[in-house]
């Protein structure tokens, strides 16, 4: 198992990296000058890769379960991670979505929607300083229950305020293939997310947590080829980061359930 994080991710990174490419052949072959949608193999060919993506990654979780794997319910077991590397990691994914709300602050000035962007900004910042922070938790003699709800709620808020730049910004706008993918990524990352901050509320679900986080992550990887704000690129980059970051560390800290056997009932056993 101690292969199993290393392996998962790259399965992950791949899966995103080859997301991007075929999104990116069918901005250019599938879309005409007017910048309509034609008929195009790739229309089809992404949301079938995208299905396969998410079979594999059901099929991983599927192995670990009949070999009686599961992720802690307990907060600090299930995001333990000590080490400087570690710590290095951490901080600079919450670094790098800082620096990418903040430059998304300076260059949306002119936008029609810069109160919008602004506010996304603001909450990018916040999802920047929260990761570091609530992973730090971890393996703390004393949590705050209020601090680690807190912190695992601000990813979901800035994720639910880009769902809706991304439906206002869009309005108008009737082709949907242009937009569907960004709708499709800020809405499974206001779910993957929420399923992180299961761990805080006590309410983990060990294996859509995972796939969650691994499918999210390809989704996010696969707007890099849309065009955009650069900062925007950057903080949906940062967000796939911190997801994979996530599934590594709860693909470590995975336990083994040991099987139960049942033992025989005598006719006594049955009647009480």
């Amino acid at each position: 198992m101690r292969k199993k994080p290393l392996e998962l991710s790259l399965y992950t990174a791949g899966a995103g990296a080859f997301s991007v490419f075929l999104r990116w052949l069918q901005d250019q072959l599938a879309f005409n000058d007017a910048g309509l949608v034609d008929k195009s193999a790739f229309n089809v060919i992404l949301p079938v890769f995208l299905a396969v993506t998410a079979a594999v990654f059901v099929h991983f979780i599927n192995l670990e379960k009949r070999e009686q794997y599961v992720v802690p319910e307990d907060f600090d077991r299930a995001l333990l991670h000590e080490g400087r590397l570690y710590r290095i990691a951490r901080n600079a994914i919450g670094v790098m979505m800082v620096l990418g709300a903040l430059l998304l602050f300076a260059s949306s000035e002119t936008d029609k929607l810069v109160r919008m962007l602004r506010l996304l900004a603001l909450l990018g910042v916040l999802t920047g300083l929260s990761f570091p922070l609530l992973l730090a938790q971890a393996g703390k003699k004393r949590n705050s229950p209020a601090l680690l709800c807190l912190l695992s709620s601000v990813p979901i808020l800035f994720f639910g305020v880009w769902l809706l730049y991304s439906y206002r910004a869009n309005s108008i706008n009737s082709v949907i293939w242009a937009y569907i993918t960004e709708i499709a990524a800020a809405s499974m990352g206001m779910v993957a997310f929420w399923r992180v901050a299961g761990l805080a509320f006590g309410t983990v679900k060990g294996q859509r947590l995972r796939f969650d986080l691994m499918f999210t992550a390809v989704l996010f990887l696969m707007t890099m080829a849309d065009e955009r704000y650069l900062g925007m690129h950057i903080m949906f980059l940062s967000a796939a980061l911190m997801l994979m970051f996530y599934n590594w560390v709860l693909t470590d800290n995975l336990e083994k359930r040991e099987r139960r056997e049942e033992t025989p009932e005598d006719g006594f056993e049955r009647l009480s």
